[in-house]
């Protein structure tokens, strides 16, 4: 839909906190008219925008098992090299933070749910952490600390991610050296 294209259009351009209908009407060559005909209002266009920025990354929703899980930076960090200004815009925002938060419950549940697919046996109060920091190393705040700080293009972020969570979820040691990169597509030493 081109209405949700110029909203994440003007996203990328860093653009967020300042999204207005009209903007967003103007970019899209429409009247404001219409996105309120499809949009009530722009807490409304910005709920709508959040699946189609998802799709753009590759993201088909949250992991429901400790492989998807482990996986998953491999396959969305590079994409958002391909997508930077909106995924910093994304995360730099007030209003990236609303959006993010607002399916945060479902995150939530999904990470709890892959980290006792790994680890059944750990209690409630370790899983809950685990889950945490796991959510926090497979986001796109992981991606941003690891290309700014570190240097590493969205491949190796995805790679250095991909590893941790790994560790975290017990799947590999910290001294195993098997390659998980797409091109080997290994899972837990052996070959998919």
């Amino acid at each position: 839909m081109r209405i949700l294209d110029a909203a994440i259009d003007e996203m990328r351009e860093g653009k967020l906190d300042a999204l207005t209908i009209a903007k967003v009407a103007e970019r899209a060559k429409v009247t404001e008219r219409t996105i309120y005909r499809h949009f009530q209002t722009r807490e409304d266009l910005l709920n709508a925008v959040w699946p189609r920025m998802q799709a753009r990354v590759g993201s088909s929703g949250f992991p429901q098992t400790a492989d998807e899980l482990i996986a998953t930076p491999l396959r969305l960090f590079p994409r958002f090299d391909e997508e930077e200004g909106l995924i910093r815009a994304s995360i730099s925002s007030e209003t990236g933070r609303e959006v993010r938060l607002s399916s945060n419950a479902q995150r939530q549940a999904a990470m709890l749910a892959c980290v006792a697919d790994a680890l059944p046996e750990m209690d409630d109060a370790a899983k809950r952490r685990r889950a945490a920091i796991v959510q926090l190393i497979d986001s796109a705040y992981a991606w941003s600390v690891l290309r700014d700080f570190w240097g590493l293009d969205g491949a190796e972020a995805g790679r250095a991610a991909s590893e941790a969570i790994a560790i975290l979820l017990g799947r590999r040691s910290a001294a195993d050296e098997r390659d998980f990169s797409p091109e080997r597509n290994f899972l837990h030493g052996e070959e998919k």
